[in-house]
């Protein structure tokens, strides 16, 4: 029979409380990185923040200021912008960027003769569309010296971030789009960014839903004058543009931006290429 010293049990009891009373550590949770996010195209709903709107119908300059606000942009002139000859005698014009209000049109697959871009994001921070004109959401594109793509800018959507941009996907391991694969970048509300350049990490609509940081392109937008159509331009990390479908995902109501909508479908399981054609107001 197998015998024990009382030392060596006594001194295993006066153990226990140190073993009782150890600390283990406790996992970490974070936010989803780009290597553990699951193949949706948003994360799951669960502690997110809520965006506030703009008015409906955006104020005028008189009642901005009696809020103590700046005043609107100012439009350019109908008849400057028609191309009209201006006098030898007129003075300089103070905005010479051609700018143009208006809502836009969302045409394709699934959707109706009226359907517009929604003032109203999703719970993600991102536009989908709607069939109601007075929940459309009003845009104001300005084309200054000639850049090959500009910003839309809005006026009664997304109060805090007032660009029409694009907003790299959660899914998305980088933010590169091409012909190649499923990567997306969702239509939102962005901060400001130079045309041309890569995505930045600046303050916008999905990442302060979510608390997820993604990156941002506000100046991705050409205007062709006499359809109306809206084209997106994207500048993949590596400076290179590629050929840029935009895209309705029906099942969470919103549009994004990619460079193979076959492949996105096939990965995400929806997805129609659409149009978009600005409505001057």
């Amino acid at each position: 029979m197998r015998t024990f010293k009382l030392s060596a049990v006594l001194a295993a009891l006066l153990a226990a409380p140190a073993l009782v009373g150890a600390v283990l550590p406790i996992p970490h949770t974070s936010a989803p990185t780009r290597t553990n996010r699951t193949m949706a195209p948003n994360p799951a709903t669960g502690d997110l923040s809520t965006l506030a709107l703009a008015q409906r119908v955006p104020m005028t300059n008189a009642q901005r200021l009696a809020r103590g606000l700046a005043p609107n942009r100012p439009r350019f002139n109908h008849a400057a912008r028609r191309g009209l000859a201006p006098r030898a005698s007129a003075a300089p014009d103070p905005n010479p960027c051609p700018t143009m209000t208006g809502t836009i049109r969302v045409a394709g697959a699934g959707t109706s003769a009226s359907t517009f871009v929604s003032r109203v994001p999703n719970v993600f921070g991102e536009y989908g569309v709607t069939t109601d004109a007075a929940n459309a959401l009003l845009v104001q594109y300005a084309n200054c010296a000639g850049a090959a793509s500009a910003d839309l800018v809005t006026l009664n959507g997304i109060a805090d971030f007032t660009h029409l941009g694009g907003i790299t996907g959660f899914s998305s391991p980088s933010g590169d789009l091409g012909p190649g694969s499923s990567m997306y970048a969702y239509l939102g509300g962005t901060s400001q960014t130079a045309p041309g350049a890569t995505p930045q990490a600046v303050p916008n609509s999905f990442t302060f839903t979510t608390g997820i940081q993604e990156d941002v392109e506000s100046a991705i937008w050409t205007l062709d004058r006499t359809t109306g159509v809206l084209s997106a331009h994207w500048s993949n990390t590596d400076r290179s543009t590629p050929a840029t479908s935009i895209v309705y995902y029906a099942p969470e109501n919103f549009l994004l931006l990619t460079g193979n909508p076959a492949a996105f479908r096939t990965t995400y399981g929806a997805g129609s290429v659409v149009t978009l054609t600005f409505v001057e107001a």
